[in-house]
């Protein structure tokens, strides 16, 4: 596979990237919730690799000897998601939802906003960046959560999301780090639960997600957290 994109910066970028098709078809065979896609791209071989070659490559412009600044390497990051497609599931699939893996977004060059937070979850997470990240949902939407004092120095003033941890990141569309659709967020799922907002996700109702009950899980654990 190839890439190129442009990050938020004006950058140009380009990266080759293998994949081999076995893979690809063993990853479609995988069934996800969204809690196990989580988790599972945090897993990613792939996405190690992927990461891994990202911070071995240069901006097109940028010397070739010299390492590329933390904030330069998330722009980036950011920029390969937001150059990927972004499709519904009844779109790219005709199902009403499924959840991809890291592999078969980045094979097949699009996604909804879970598949584009999976692989950004599963590109910040690797060692090679090793930010502490989180899924955030909102009502019929899903972005991905870094760890405030994860960030580079230059975003050290981004807002917040509630819970006061982490740090919103589009993946779907190009806003600014901290900002986020004007949506309230139900819940925050990191290492855990660390954020969740019962009152809301009882307002929202079946608009929670289009299958709330794949996201139980996070109920559950809400129960079982020291408040």
């Amino acid at each position: 596979m190839t890439y190129e994109w442009t990050d938020r910066s004006g950058r140009e970028w380009r990266l080759e990237f293998p994949i081999e098709r076995s893979a690809y078809r063993e990853a479609a065979d995988e069934t996800h919730g969204y809690l196990s896609g989580f988790e599972a791209a945090k897993a990613s071989a792939h996405a190690k690799r992927l990461t891994e070659t990202l911070v071995n490559a240069s901006a097109m412009g940028e010397s070739a000897r010299r390492s590329l600044p933390e904030s330069v390497l998330l722009d980036g990051a950011i920029g390969l998601v937001h150059s990927l497609e972004y499709a519904t599931d009844a779109e790219s699939m005709g199902a009403p939802d499924y959840i991809r893996t890291v592999e078969e977004t980045l094979v097949d060059g699009c996604g909804d906003c879970e598949d584009l937070t999976y692989l950004l979850v599963g590109m910040l997470s690797q060692p090679a960046i090793g930010y502490r990240t989180a899924m955030v949902i909102l009502p019929g939407h899903m972005l991905v959560g870094v760890h405030r004092d994860d960030l580079p120095a230059v975003y050290a003033d981004a807002p917040t999301l509630p819970g006061g941890t982490y740090v919103a990141i589009e993946c779907t569309t190009s806003r600014p780090i901290g900002e986020f659709k004007d949506e309230p967020v139900l819940a925050v799922y990191g290492d855990g639960v660390e954020y969740i907002d019962q009152s809301a996700i009882t307002d929202t109702g079946e608009e929670f997600l289009r299958d709330p009950t794949q996201f139980q899980t996070i109920a559950d654990a809400s129960a079982k957290r020291p408040h």
